[in-house]
């Protein structure tokens, strides 16, 4: 299938005046550009060898990282598909709800005010790994690392 698209591109290309280096170098990018979304999108999809009990955690330890809390005052409380709904209160009484989608190996997050959820934090790249009860969370702004924390969540 993709021999088949690769030389139809190039047929097409070539039709419309382009040489076969010009053709070649457009379908070059072409196809690095749909592999990245492609990418995108898979690391997106629920994580088939994570449990939701495991992607709760994720969500916890997300959230943690991001506000510099506890995961343990953290907790899940709804799920649909993909989506986590987590809740704490900070030591000065002020509730806190955000929500995660967790894919497989990143997530993203908003937060949840008066019950409306906010616009999803595109701009932060948030990686994850778990292994038993430990989950590992890097977040990077751009390329920029602005936290790396590794918690124990039961």
């Amino acid at each position: 299938m993709k021999r088949l698209l690769a030389f139809s591109t190039l047929a097409f290309l070539a039709a419309c005046g382009e040489t076969d280096q010009d053709a070649r170098e457009n379908l070059t990018q072409s196809t690095r550009e749909a592999n990245a979304v492609v990418k995108e999108a898979r690391a997106l999809l629920p994580p088939a060898d994570l449990s939701a009990a495991d992607r709760g955690r994720v969500c916890r330890a997300i959230i943690a990282s991001l506000n510099g809390r506890d995961p343990a005052i953290i907790n899940v409380i709804s799920s649909d598909g993909d989506l986590y709904r987590v809740r704490y209160t900070r030591d000065d009484g002020t509730v806190w709800t955000n929500e995660c989608r967790v894919g497989n190996g990143t997530a993203e997050w908003r937060i949840v005010e008066n019950g409306q959820p906010g616009r999803w934090r595109t701009e932060d790249t948030i990686r994850f790994t778990v292994s038993g009860s430990t989950v590992s969370v890097q977040t990077f702004m751009g390329a920029d690392p602005m936290t790396s924390d590794t918690y124990e969540i039961e």
